[in-house]
C-alpha cells in the first residue's frame, strides 16, 4: 500500500515530462527556423503584470548577423512604416535611416501573424540601444479579433523578434524616461477610446533592465478617465497625461478634457488640471517651469504654467492658435520656439503644415508648409539643428532647419509605409566597443542630449577620437 503511494507523483511526473517532449516535438514539427522557448509566466508576471492583464506570450532567440553597420560617430533614426493610411508597405516594419546622409539603411522583415495589416503609432528605442519596441494595432483594413494586441520587442541590432508581449489593449505609442531615481523606464500605452474599435485600459511601464518586466502602470479606473498620450517632465519626477472625453466622435466637441499629473514614485494623480477639447501632446521647458498642450479640436495651444513648489498648483496661463488639428509638438533646443504639427486631426482635411510658436510672447512666429500630409510627431535632432516630422498619408519624413524653417530633406518610406514617431540613437567608442545610447525620442531630448541641453553646452557624441 505505501509504494502504490509513493508511485503515484512518479507517475505524474512521468506525465509531464510526456507532454513536455509532444510539445517540444509539435514545435519542432512545424518546421520553424527560429527557436521558440516558451515564456516562463511565474518569473516574468509581476503583481503589476497581472493586474494590468500585460502577458508575455513568447520569447524567441533573436541572435545572428547585424541587420545595419555602425561605428563610433554613427547618428541613426528609427522609425516605423506601418500599413495604414494608403500605404502599400504589406508588414509593420522598423526602418533605419542614417540621420546624416538622410539614407535608408536597414528594414525588419517580422513574422507576418502580428505584422500582416498591422500598424504602429509610435515606436521605442531602450536607452543602451538593445531593444526596439514595436506596438502592433490592427490597421484600417487589419484582422479583428484574429491575433492578440501586442508589442513586439526586437533585437536592435539584427531586428529579429525578442519577446512577444500582449499588452491587454490595443497598443498606441511607446516611448522612453528616466524616473525620478534615474532609472531607465519604457511607457507602453494604449489606444484609450471607449468603442469598438480602441478598447484601450491604460498604460503600463517596462523595466529595460531587467527582461522587459512590468514595473508599473495604472489604468482608467486608476487614473479616472481615459488616458490618452502621456509625457514625463525633464527630471522624471512627473508624467503628464491628457484626457479627452470618452469618446471623441460622439461627445468630443461638446465636453472638455483635462490634464492629470502623475507623481511617478507613488503612481497617483496629484492634480486634475482642467483644459480644453480634445488635449493631446504635451512638452516641458527645460527648467520644468512651463509646459505645453495641444488641443486638437480648438486648434489651439495652451500654455501651462507649472506649479514647482509645495502646495503650488499648475495653471493655464495662455491660448495661442494653431493650424486646424494640432498633434504632436516639439521644442527648440534654446527653449525659444515650440514646433506644432498642424495634422488635421479629426478635420475634413489632413493637414500640410508646422505653427511655429515665440514661447515667451505667446504669439505664432510663421506657419510653414511641409506638405507632410498628416503629420502627426515632431523629434528634434539631438544636436537641435533640425527637426523631424512624420508624414502618416505622404509616407515620408520631411526634416527642417531649426534655424531657418526651409526643408531641408525629403525622406520616402521604404515600400511606401505609413511613418509614426522616431528615435535618435547616437554610437561611442566604449571601453569594450562600440555602444548605443538613445538621445531624443516622441518623449524629447534623452540621456547625453539632455544633460548637454540643461547645461547649455552643444551635444556632440560622446567617445569619438
Amino acid at each position: 500500500m505505501n509504494v502504490h503511494k509513493r508511485s503515484v507523483p512518479v507517475w505524474g511526473l512521468a506525465g509531464v515530462l510526456l507532454c513536455a517532449l509532444l510539445i517540444a516535438w509539435g514545435i519542432e514539427s512545424k518546421g520553424k527556423k527560429t527557436s521558440v522557448v516558451l515564456a516562463q509566466q511565474e518569473t516574468w508576471a509581476t503583481p503589476e503584470a497581472q493586474r494590468l492583464g500585460v502577458r508575455l506570450l513568447e520569447t524567441r532567440d533573436p541572435s545572428g548577423s547585424p541587420a545595419y553597420p555602425v561605428a563610433p560617430g554613427d547618428l541613426l533614426f528609427f522609425t516605423n512604416a506601418g500599413t495604414s493610411y494608403g500605404a502599400k508597405n504589406p508588414k509593420n516594419s522598423v526602418v533605419v535611416i542614417n540621420a546624416r546622409t538622410k539614407k535608408p539603411i536597414a528594414m525588419s522583415d517580422l513574422d507576418p501573424v502580428y505584422t500582416a495589416k498591422f500598424a504602429s503609432h509610435g515606436i521605442a528605442v531602450s536607452q543602451d540601444g538593445k531593444y526596439v519596441y514595436l506596438p502592433s494595432i490592427s490597421s484600417i483594413a487589419g484582422p479583428e479579433g484574429k491575433t492578440p494586441d501586442t508589442t513586439l520587442v526586437l533585437d536592435a541590432r539584427t531586428l529579429k523578434i525578442y519577446q512577444i508581449i500582449a499588452t491587454g489593449g490595443p497598443p498606441h505609442h511607446a516611448k522612453v524616461f528616466s524616473d525620478g531615481a534615474g532609472r531607465p523606464r519604457v511607457l507602453v500605452e494604449h489606444f484609450n477610446w471607449s468603442n469598438p474599435s480602441a478598447s484601450g485600459k491604460g498604460f503600463f511601464v517596462l523595466d529595460p533592465t531587467d527582461n522587459n518586466k512590468v514595473v508599473a502602470g495604472m489604468s482608467s479606473a486608476d487614473i479616472h478617465g481615459i488616458a490618452y498620450s502621456g509625457f514625463t517632465t525633464p527630471d522624471g519626477k512627473y508624467l503628464y497625461y491628457s484626457m479627452p472625453p470618452a469618446n471623441r466622435n460622439e461627445v468630443g466637441r461638446d465636453i472638455e478634457g483635462w490634464m492629470a499629473k502623475i507623481d511617478t514614485a507613488s503612481w497617483k494623480v496629484v492634480q486634475s488640471l482642467p483644459l480644453k477639447h480634445y488635449p493631446i501632446w504635451t512638452v516641458f521647458s527645460d527648467d520644468g517651469k512651463w509646459a505645453w498642450v495641444t488641443n486638437s479640436l480648438d486648434d489651439k495651444v495652451l500654455k501651462i504654467q507649472r506649479g514647482t513648489k509645495p502646495g503650488e498648483k499648475d495653471k493655464v496661463v495662455a491660448e495661442i492658435p494653431t493650424g486646424r488639428g494640432p498633434y504632436g509638438m516639439r521644442m527648440s533646443l534654446d527653449n525659444k520656439e515650440i514646433w506644432v504639427a498642424d495634422k488635421g486631426e479629426s478635420g475634413p482635411q489632413d493637414g500640410r503644415t508646422i505653427t511655429i510658436i515665440d514661447a515667451e510672447t505667446d504669439k505664432v512666429k510663421s506657419t510653414v508648409q511641409t506638405d507632410c500630409v498628416r503629420n502627426d510627431h515632431i523629434i528634434l535632432s539631438p544636436d537641435g539643428q533640425e527637426m523631424w516630422a512624420t508624414c502618416n498619408t505622404s509616407h515620408d519624413i520631411v526634416v527642417l532647419d531649426t534655424n531657418t524653417h526651409a526643408i531641408k530633406a525629403r525622406i520616402p518610406m521604404p515600400n511606401v509605409g505609413d511613418s509614426h514617431g522616431g528615435v535618435f540613437v547616437a554610437y561611442t567608442r566604449g571601453a569594450n566597443g562600440i555602444t548605443a545610447e538613445v538621445v531624443s525620442d516622441q518623449n524629447g531630448l534623452q540621456g547625453s542630449a539632455l544633460a548637454a541641453a540643461l547645461k547649455r553646452t552643444p551635444w556632440v557624441v560622446a567617445g569619438v577620437r
